[in-house]
């Protein structure tokens, strides 16, 4: 936990960088930090407390209250896509991407129950058919097109 701090530290110093860059500071840019920053937080707490509410453990009182404990509706949220379907929340940024997600869902024995219906697309032997049809197409329609001087000539004579 103690490099989620060094993370959460060197994001609030990279958003201080990249929005307040003058002595001036607008309104806007600074709800925008509070913003990136809140949001990082929320993220993290979410990752953190999935360890602990994901949990098989029941040896302790503490493993119980933890174990079923309230959680934040955007975690709840998170678990229920997962669990239904196998999807992760997806992020351009921050320190837990979505195979820290899945590394702790499936460690903590949160298995989807269903899977992501586009799994059950055509057949690999009948998209390989779909895509040796298109590259014949496009090699009959390269091959029947004037060539590039050809088409110059044609649409952008040179003046004599």
């Amino acid at each position: 936990m103690e490099s989620t701090s060094i993370y959460l530290i060197q994001a609030a110093i990279t958003a201080l960088i990249e929005l307040f860059p003058e002595k001036q500071i607008a309104p806007s840019d600074r709800d925008e930090f509070n913003r990136l920053i809140d949001l990082e937080y929320d993220r993290i707490r979410d990752f953190l407390i999935l360890h602990y509410h994901a949990t098989e453990r029941s040896d302790t009182p503490f493993w119980d209250y933890v174990r079923t404990m309230p959680i934040p509706d955007s975690l709840a949220e998170k678990l229920d896509l997962f669990r239904r379907r196998g999807r992760v929340v997806k992020y351009r940024e921050g320190v837990f991407l979505e195979a820290s997600w899945i590394a702790v869902y499936l460690g903590q024995r949160v298995i989807p129950q269903g899977h992501d219906m586009r799994v059950n697309g055509p057949d690999p032997e009948s998209l390989a058919a779909g895509m040796e049809k298109l590259r014949a197409e496009v090699l009959h329609a390269a091959q029947t097109m004037p060539n590039h001087i050809d088409m110059i000539g044609r649409y952008c004579p040179m003046a004599a």
